[in-house]
């Protein structure tokens, strides 16, 4: 199965954009606040979940959303994210990405 990654600039875009989506933080919040400008922040704000990466699939099953609806993982360094985007691949989810690396590698990228 192959899996769909982004990186920080395909990220960054995104957010930015204010791109409607479901953003999937493992484990536990992840802080964006110092990125972004308030309008940006309050997008965050409205498309993040926090979730165990058992919860996913059921979670964003029940939101009821087209499969085709952009779901994005990220998580603190691009270890369990993967596991996810299969999971909800195999749920029939068309649009699921994973953030390369994870929070940690696109701290490292934007600092560049």
């Amino acid at each position: 199965m192959a899996f769909n990654s982004i990186g920080y600039f395909q990220f960054n875009n995104l957010l930015q954009n204010r791109i409607p989506m479901i953003l999937v933080m493992l484990n536990e919040e992840l802080d964006f606040k110092s990125w972004f400008n308030s309008l940006v922040n309050m997008h965050v704000d409205n498309i993040k979940v926090v979730l165990q990466p058992h919860e996913v699939v059921a979670a964003i099953n029940e939101k009821k959303l087209p499969m085709h609806f952009a779901v994005v993982v990220i998580d603190k360094d691009g270890t369990q994210s993967p596991k996810v985007i299969e999971g909800l691949e195999a749920a029939g989810y068309t649009n699921a990405f994973y953030v390369d690396g994870g929070y940690a590698k696109i701290l490292t990228e934007r600092q560049q």
